[in-house]
């Protein structure tokens, strides 16, 4: 890693596991300019993928299940707050699923939250479902 300051090598002066052990933190000092700075490490997830009916492989898309919930949920007694709640269960059902699941079953997966969250909003998004080109593909 490179100084900022100078954009000289700098040394690691110490390395410890933070944020319950997803990152590693190091205290790092630049031998040329002597700054002290500190760096994370963290590991990347990897991408998950959402298969469409026709067989394509589509990458997860956390902002447009978020968007279909929240439409679904437009005017009905549901906070933001358990919408984002319920994609991220779906996110991580795809990430236990092997990193990828059927469009068909995160619909099914959609359904389920929302039935136990908002009638209105299970059947306003099993709605969108019942029509092909509105189905909900991550």
């Amino acid at each position: 890693m490179t100084c900022p300051s100078c954009q000289r090598p700098t040394r690691v002066l110490e390395s410890r596991h933070a944020e319950d052990g997803g990152a590693i933190r190091r205290r790092r000092e630049c031998p040329a300019c002597g700054r002290r700075f500190t760096t994370y490490e963290r590991r990347e997830p990897d991408p998950l993928f959402v298969i469409k009916r026709d067989g394509e492989r589509q990458r997860f898309d956390h902002v447009k299940l978020r968007g279909a919930l929240l439409r679904a949920a437009h005017k009905r007694p549901v906070e933001p707050a358990a919408i984002e709640a319920v994609v991220g269960r779906i996110e991580a059902e795809v990430a236990r699923a092997g990193g990828e699941l059927s469009a068909q079953r995160i619909g099914e997966l959609c359904l389920d939250e929302l039935r136990v969250l908002d009638t209105g909003a299970y059947l306003q998004f099993a709605g969108t479902l019942a029509q092909p080109e509105a189905a909900i593909s991550g």
